[in-house]
């Protein structure tokens, strides 16, 4: 599962090729970590083309930028993910601060975004290739994912909403930690209790992204040759992606971020010895993956 250093709903997804930066970040269970890297691009490939529906050239460009941004974080991040890892690990057997737990969290950020900065220019090559037809159909795909997500988290009662969002959270905390017993569920059901996660807010958000990105693919469709203005506009897309342009957004972000670290930190301290042992045995099975799969 994945590991719960809340708030994992802000780890950043751009397109599907960000499934190259989540495959060593959002992690599956640790015998798996080897197999789902390594199939990272063609997972990758498989979510482009179905959301763009690729051409024969585009497919093959495609494959191939796949190929050498996956060459490149094996080389060049996963050793970073593995030490920063390696650190967490060593905080597990105390209790850790909100504050330890934020670090943490800006610390995956940095290494998101370094991995966002790599792609940036592939993003920018395949936009400019773009037809009209392909923006549509993300569009419709958008839109079928919408419908999904609201029916999830939006049209539903907040008794129930609440009651996803512990089952979720509970599912990762027991995939890092081991079973929980009653101590740890309640101090689970009380971060959600208390919780400002609002969905419609965060549905509105979502809905801005996916129009702002539409617009920046039309406007690069519309001159493909400008590779410099091309990639200035999606560099904008991408900051924009990173931070809302809206100021009430913004804070409910930050606000949503520390309570996460503060609802880590809370719960954290609740676990058992045991508990904390089995999440210091977990994340060393990942940081070993790591290393191992960065040949080091």
């Amino acid at each position: 599962m994945r590991i719960p250093l809340f708030p994992s709903s802000h780890t950043l997804r751009v397109a599907a090729l960000a499934a190259l930066a989540a495959s060593a970040l959002l992690l599956q269970a640790c015998s798996t970590v080897k197999l789902a890297y390594n199939q990272a691009p063609q997972l990758a490939y498989w979510q482009i083309n179905s959301y763009l529906g690729l051409s024969d050239a585009q497919a093959e460009r495609v494959r191939s930028e796949l190929g050498d941004l996956h060459q490149w974080h094996r080389d060049t991040m996963l050793p970073r993910h593995a030490e920063l890892l390696q650190k967490v690990q060593q905080q597990l057997p105390s209790d850790i601060t909100a504050d330890q737990a934020c670090r943490t969290y800006a610390d995956v950020r940095a290494q998101i975004d370094r991995v966002i900065d790599e792609l940036q220019p592939r993003l920018a090559g395949l936009a400019a290739q773009l037809t009209d037809a392909q923006i549509r159909n993300l569009e419709k795909k958008q839109a079928d994912s919408n419908a999904d997500w609201t029916k999830e988290w939006v049209n539903v009662t907040p008794e129930k909403l609440a009651e996803q969002r512990y089952k979720q959270l509970l599912s990762r905390a027991e995939g890092f930690y081991g079973t929980l017993e009653a101590p740890q569920k309640q101090a689970l059901r009380q971060f959600v209790a208390q919780s400002s996660f609002d969905a419609q807010r965060t549905y509105a958000e979502r809905l801005r992204r996916q129009k702002d990105l539409v617009q920046v693919l039309r406007q690069v469709s519309a001159q493909p040759a400008n590779a410099e203005r091309n990639s200035e506009l999606l560099r904008g897309y991408l900051e924009r992606f990173n931070a809302s342009p809206d100021a009430d957004y913004q804070r409910y972000a930050r606000k949503l971020v520390e309570e996460g670290c503060a609802g880590f930190a809370r719960i954290h301290s609740v676990m058992t010895a045991a508990q904390r042992a089995k999440a210091v045995q977990s994340v060393a099975g990942y940081a070993q993956d790591f290393w191992v799969l960065a040949g080091r």
